[in-house]
């Protein structure tokens, strides 16, 4: 559905539906995150292009109470190099307020180095490409190395994608990555509906 939606340039309604569920799930209680860890929200390149999108979000941390400092959002490369300036723009401002922002899908596009140090991220999260085979590829080694050394000049924080096994999980943790995301640590689980 993700494909349809994106082809028939329908992201943006449902970015705004994720944004606004998640946020009053997590106002609820109904959704628990540890404390210190955000709730990460992933935004398409088309919602990063909506000019009023940047409203739509404050309002609903306002509405819903939600410390800014508790949500991430992730960001392709991509669409923030096709969408530079209402990204910088995006990003800009939440940030100030205290959100967090991950650099999605790094290393698939390895166009936009020059753009990272204008932008204010917090996180670099390693495409799955390089983390899958990281222990036996030494290319996936090295890129990953490369990438970690950019992340930790720029004062990155990095996390692997993908991590689906233990192999993937210690070579990953060997090569100094701070966080990890795939299925060895867990699936995929659906909201709580609140009682």
């Amino acid at each position: 559905f993700m494909a349809a939606a994106e082809r028939y340039r329908l992201m943006p309604h449902v970015d705004r539906w994720v944004v606004q569920t998640a946020l009053a799930a997590f106002a609820r209680g109904v959704l628990k995150l540890p404390p210190g860890r955000s709730l990460c929200i992933n935004l398409s390149g088309q919602t990063l292009g909506d000019g009023s999108f940047l409203e739509f979000v404050v309002e609903c941390l306002d509405r819903t109470g939600v410390s800014p400092d508790r949500v991430c959002f992730e960001v392709t490369e991509n669409s923030v190099i096709t969408n530079i300036e209402h990204a910088r723009r995006f990003i800009g401002v939440l940030h100030g307020m205290g959100c967090q922002f991950a650099l999605d899908d790094f290393g698939r596009g390895l166009s936009s180095f020059a753009n990272l140090k204008n932008l204010q991220l917090d996180y670099l999260k390693i495409d799955g490409y390089f983390i899958r085979n990281l222990a036996s590829d030494s290319v996936n080694q090295a890129m990953v190395t490369a990438m970690i050394k950019l992340a930790r000049s720029l004062n990155f924080q990095v996390i692997a994608e993908h991590v689906e096994d233990a192999t993937a999980l210690d070579s990953a943790r060997r090569m100094g990555v701070d966080y990890l995301q795939g299925y060895q640590m867990g699936r995929p689980q659906p909201l709580p509906v609140a009682g």
